[in-house]
């Protein structure tokens, strides 16, 4: 098989269209995780063992499943029970939340 430079000229404007969608889910998923994140630690530090075990059991249980099952979940399970999105909000939603799991260790560390 050869290399066929004329298709992939043809099919160049549906790529870059690709990579604006993805580097707009990117960055606004990382505006969320910074948010929901800071969110996570405050509580994670809360003096209430409830709350503090309950965040923690939640981000573990995160961190603990494959950001892909997370994605199909957000994207085909939530509508079965009544929480419908666009496509991007719900990307948007699962990289940031399965993120915020991760950076909210950071500001832990850090605070």
């Amino acid at each position: 098989m050869e290399w066929d430079w004329s298709f992939a000229r043809e099919i160049m404007p549906i790529l870059l269209q690709g990579l604006k969608i993805t580097v707009l889910a990117t960055l606004l998923g990382a505006v969320v995780a910074a948010v929901v994140g800071m969110a996570f630690a405050i509580l994670r530090l809360s003096p209430n063992r409830a709350v503090s075990r309950t965040t923690t059991a939640v981000a573990s249980f995160i961190r603990g499943t494959p950001l892909l099952v997370q994605l199909y979940f957000v994207f085909y399970v939530l509508p079965d029970i009544g929480i419908r999105m666009p496509a991007l909000a719900a990307g948007v939603l699962a990289l940031g939340v399965h993120y915020a799991t991760y950076t909210a260790e950071d500001y832990r560390t850090g605070i």
